[in-house]
């Protein structure tokens, strides 16, 4: 699961454990103000590489392979 977090400035990452849970947050940094987020190929690689849009900051950012 992928969560946008507003006021902290980042994403975070949770994977699943197996047991219909989840493990403990990983924060990746992005812009200023994240509203969305959106999945996807976007280097060709075959891997998944995450996008936000952030409001305050006007722009978007790409984690590659996150």
């Amino acid at each position: 699961m992928a969560t946008a977090n507003f006021g902290s400035n980042d994403v975070s990452i949770l994977l699943g454990d197996g047991t219909g849970s989840f493990g403990p947050a990983t924060g990746f940094d992005v812009g200023l103000g994240p509203v969305s987020i959106a999945i996807g190929d976007f280097n060709g690689d075959g891997k998944p590489d995450l996008t936000t849009a952030n409001l305050n900051s006007n722009d978007v950012s790409i984690l590659i392979n996150q």
